[in-house]
């Protein structure tokens, strides 16, 4: 006969022994790989971070163009004059100054189409971009809009 028998289920379950609780999990990493696989991932994404901040900088001439525009863009006149003033000036901040302190006429107008990557909207108005800096001022959307469709986009 067995010591259990005739032990009612309540006197069987305070026979038995205590749950033993494993211990807690660490969640620091117990292998070598893991610490060098962390501090590469570390390494990529500091380094994609100061790509991103190293381009945010580069365009802060862009930002600061388009700026221009938009308050050109509440003068009553949208002066097309310093519209183009301001498209030379961003030029020059981002090419070389022998490459685009000469140009003017159609050799203007030909480089804002390349530099656009032929952006249909810079090619339909880089004419008259490049006659505006010489004519009386006017109002025309379409040079704004073309003016600031380039500085979005023409590659540096």
């Amino acid at each position: 006969m067995s010591r259990y028998d005739g032990l009612s289920l309540s006197q069987l379950i305070d026979l038995l022994h205590p749950i033993v609780t494993p211990e807690p999990v660490s969640m620091v990493p117990a292998t070598t790989g893991w610490w060098v696989l962390g501090g590469w991932l570390l390494t990529v994404i500091l380094i994609a971070l100061g790509h991103r901040v190293a381009a945010y900088r580069r365009n802060r001439y862009r930002r600061e163009a388009l700026r221009a525009l938009d308050a050109l863009a509440q003068q009553e006149p949208a002066a097309s004059q310093a519209i183009a003033v301001l498209l030379k000036r961003t030029a020059l901040g981002a090419y070389p100054r022998r490459e685009v302190a000469a140009l003017q006429g159609e050799a203007w107008a030909a480089f804002l189409c390349t530099s656009s990557g032929d952006d249909p909207v810079v090619t339909a108005a880089a004419p008259a971009l490049a006659r505006a800096a010489y004519l009386a001022p006017v109002n025309d959307p379409q040079l704004l809009a073309a003016a600031r469709r380039w500085v979005q986009v023409h590659r540096a």
